[in-house]
């Protein structure tokens, strides 16, 4: 078992850091793969005092893709690594984002992404040219499209004062607006060898991406899955990108992930229809109301694609005995996960080792806490960062120290350093440098950095973490917002500078503390316990209420009950006004049980200064800052 727990270090171990402890950088197969150049590398990784690697298929492989040749090379491969004590660490597609199987599985186009286009007019065959193909799930226009409704709109001061979907044929009134809604299946990326990424959304479509891919190793590699194949990584699964448009009553089109059976689907979960209420999702309603459809379309998204992708893929890891790992696209910010995730802690829930990408030197606090409080509350053996990546030639050891530790310190036991490559050839040395290898002249040394950090790690895999502080994570009142730019596009950013302001006053002063993300909550056996705020493996003793609009039923009884039972709950900022983006009679008693508190540094941390972490003065003084210095 990775990550073996004992209740004492042992000083051989941490002197002598075995492959688990120790870095497993993605090691770009970019070339022509043979025994030779495998062997050649298995060596490289072993002088740099590296754990084993990832064997992740980058551009310039001119190996079949899953093929027999390839799937040899990859047994060459682990039993190269064996035979030097390292782990071979699997990569589940061809480059990123994983979903599509290099085009294998959405060559079918029952797999393929789909979305939903409102347009100001209707669309017939049009095939659209120019378009700006990417490595990601960006939605690709196409002529498979099917006309799902037509709304008749009439506005307000840009907000929706009157709405309603048109029968087949009937007319609209000439003088309100018109707009048409299509389900439309991506087209052909040159990026997904001219086929598209996958619906992600849809079971039987990751279903598909499980039998190229994960079967394939089974059937190869099975027998040494959980041993030294501790794991498969996962990259960048997202869905086609919420595009938000600035418009009142203009003519750009707008576009958000959808499948076949949403409204069927919707219907079920939430009883209403999902396609009646469309415009919702788009305009504001009058009177500074927010619309439950568009709570419901963001919960529904978000679950569906949790349900489709990590549950699913990690269902399948845990019954073949081989752990999941790997990381979600665009993760740090309420906007960024909202557009691609819909929020990006409810997939960890699929995760045995929760990851996050760490690219170009970034200070992405809220992404390691997101990861690393959900690897708490699940018990996960760790949380793995792939780290390094786009930082450029010059970025030399006290980078990777520096960055190393500072993710060390906020959870991070699992090392991705990105990237190995096999070869320079071609668009290789443009991949993303530098080259974490041998050909960078100080590879050899590179074993000082892994000594460090697999010993740091032998003892961070220890014992359980000490957490007093939990925090309900905004991400679902920030879906409330996300409508029309010209009316809440400044409130959106507010809302993602007052998170990343809240993690840094809290890091910085020293509290540390989980997220709790409701929709996790609400899948644990939770409640409370000795008079601690229970939330999967974890207990806290102070719960935080972050400036919400809105928060879970479900999870504002438990905070009722902690607080009735003596346990500490601080509204930091505004009471929440809704209860599952509802009016409640159950808020009303919320501030008589709280503290309640201005959204300030200042505030923030004298209500939790009994829980920070720093050295107290003399005196018992704790070394708060100054209200003058906010």
């Amino acid at each position: 078992m990775l990550y073996k727990n004992t209740e004492y270090l042992e000083d051989e171990v941490f002197q002598n850091p075995g492959a688990e402890f120790r870095g497993a950088p993605f090691w770009a197969w970019n070339t022509t793969m043979t025994k030779e150049n495998i062997g050649f590398m298995a060596d490289v990784f072993r002088d740099m005092g590296m754990g084993g690697a990832h064997f992740h298929v980058r551009t310039g492989l001119t190996n079949t893709y899953l093929s027999d040749e390839f799937m040899e090379l990859m047994k060459t491969a682990h039993e190269d690594f064996a035979k030097r004590n390292m782990l071979s660490w699997l990569y589940d597609e061809d480059r990123w984002p994983s979903g599509a199987a290099g085009g294998l599985v959405t060559a079918d186009h029952r797999f393929r992404a789909r979305f939903l286009v409102l347009t100001s007019s209707p669309l017939s065959d049009e095939i659209f040219s120019d378009q700006n193909y990417s490595s990601s799930a960006s939605s690709v226009r196409s002529n498979e499209r099917t006309l799902l409704a037509r709304y008749e709109i009439e506005l307000k001061d840009g907000c929706l004062s009157s709405y309603r979907m048109l029968g087949d044929d009937e007319e609209p009134d000439p003088g309100k607006l018109v707009r048409y809604a299509y389900l439309e299946i991506s087209g052909d990326n040159p990026w997904f060898n001219d086929q598209a990424y996958a619906n992600t959304l849809d079971k039987k479509a990751i279903d598909e991406f499980i039998r190229q891919t994960h079967e394939r190793y089974l059937k190869v590699l099975g027998e040494y899955f959980g041993k030294d194949i501790p794991a498969i990584f996962t990259d960048e699964p997202q869905f086609p990108a919420k595009q938000r448009i600035g418009f009142a009553e203009d003519d750009r089109t707008v576009i958000i992930p959808f499948s076949d059976d949403f409204e069927e689907d919707f219907s079920v979960r939430y009883g209403h229809s999902l396609l009646e209420s469309l415009p919702e999702l788009f305009w504001e309603l009058p009177g500074n109301e927010y619309s439950v459809t568009r709570y419901e379309y963001h919960d529904f998204v978000s679950e569906r694609f949790a349900e489709a992708f990590a549950d699913n893929v990690g269902k399948w890891c845990r019954e073949h005995g081989i752990l999941l790992t790997g990381h979600m696209m665009d993760e740090p910010t309420l906007n960024s996960q909202t557009a691609a995730l819909g929020e990006a802690m409810r997939s960890y829930r699929g995760f045995a080792i929760p990851g996050i990408d760490m690219l170009c030197d970034k200070r992405e606090f809220t992404t390691a806490k997101q990861a690393a409080s959900a690897a708490h509350q699940l018990g996960a053996p760790g949380v793995m960062s792939e780290l390094y990546g786009v930082t450029g030639y010059y970025f030399d050891f006290r980078g990777h120290k520096l960055q190393g530790d500072w993710q060390a310190a906020l959870g991070v036991t699992v090392r991705v350093p990105h990237l190995t490559w096999t070869s320079m050839a071609g668009e290789a040395k443009r991949d993303y440098p530098a080259s974490i290898g041998y050909q960078s002249p100080w590879y050899k040394e590179y074993k000082y950095i892994e000594d460090y950090f697999g010993r740091l790690n032998t003892a961070l895999t220890r014992g359980k973490p000490s957490v007093k502080v939990g925090v309900i994570h905004p991400i679902e009142s920030f879906w409330l917002l996300w409508g029309n730019d010209a009316q809440t596009g400044e409130i959106r950013k507010q809302r993602d500078e007052e998170f990343s302001a809240l993690v840094d006053w809290l890091l910085f002063g020293f509290i540390d503390f989980d997220f709790i993300a409701e929709s996790l909550l609400s899948g644990f056996e939770n409640g409370v316990s000795n008079g601690r705020f229970k939330c999967g493996q974890m207990e806290y003793d102070a719960i935080i209420i972050p400036d919400l609009i809105t928060i879970r039923s479900s999870t504002l009884r438990l905070i009722r009950e902690f607080a009735k039972a003596g346990g500490k709950v601080i509204i930091a900022g505004k009471t929440p006004v809704l209860a599952d983006a509802r009016p409640s009679e159950e808020l009303k008693e919320l501030e008589a049980i709280c503290e309640k508190v201005p959204f300030s540094r200042f505030e923030i941390l004298k209500a939790l200064d009994r829980y920070t972490k720093r050295k107290r003065h003399e005196g018992g003084k704790s070394g708060l800052p100054d209200k003058t210095g906010e």
